[in-house]
């Protein structure tokens, strides 16, 4: 191995995510910015187990030291919101965690792209299953979005139940959690 080290390290780390190394990945991605891109380019990958694993490595480096991450905020958001609209649960399930995460730590950096937010979240309130709409209620109140209370208050008499990844939010109706949000808002 050369003494500079030129290029992506995608196959590495697929590599490694492969081998379930995930404590390694993690260590690698605390010290190399070329780890966090290319776990960031792994969320393209084909291979949902490769695409959720790479979204724990980003959380669990989040949870670390979340000023690694701070420079990517502006393109992982919408990837994370756009890869959290898959049916898998597993990559669905840590793209919600990853995207409610860098929402609390770096409200003022996602707002950056509140546009292309606002409209990723209203489109899961529109088209999503119920708990695509929950999770968007959790991530309107996080990030005080008043623009969409109308579509807020349509969801208020809603009694299906939810299963999100959240603590409080395991088989909660979705109309509890909207006027939740409602409250959280006004």
């Amino acid at each position: 191995m050369g003494l500079f080290s030129f290029g992506s390290k995608r196959g590495k780390v697929r590599k490694m995510l492969e081998n379930e190394e995930m404590q390694e990945a993690v260590n690698q991605a605390l010290k190399d910015k070329k780890v966090l891109d290319a776990l960031i380019e792994l969320l393209d990958d084909k291979v949902p187990g490769i695409k959720g694993d790479s979204l724990l490595i980003l959380t669990q480096v989040m949870e670390i030291d979340k000023k690694k991450v701070k420079g990517y905020i502006d393109r992982l958001i919408l990837k994370v919101m756009e890869v959290s609209k898959t049916r898998n649960p597993y990559v669905k399930e840590n793209s919600m965690i990853l995207a409610y995460k860098i929402a609390q730590e770096f409200p003022e950096d996602v707002m950056k792209r509140k546009e292309e937010i606002t409209k990723s979240l209203d489109t899961l309130l529109e088209e999503g299953d119920k708990n695509d709409k929950a999770f968007a209620l959790l991530m309107i109140k996080q990030l005080e979005l008043k623009e969409l209370i109308p579509k807020v208050e349509e969801l208020m008499e809603v009694q299906d139940k939810v299963l999100l990844p959240f603590e409080g939010y395991k088989w909660v109706s979705l109309g509890d959690i909207a006027k939740e949000v409602l409250e959280g808002l006004k």
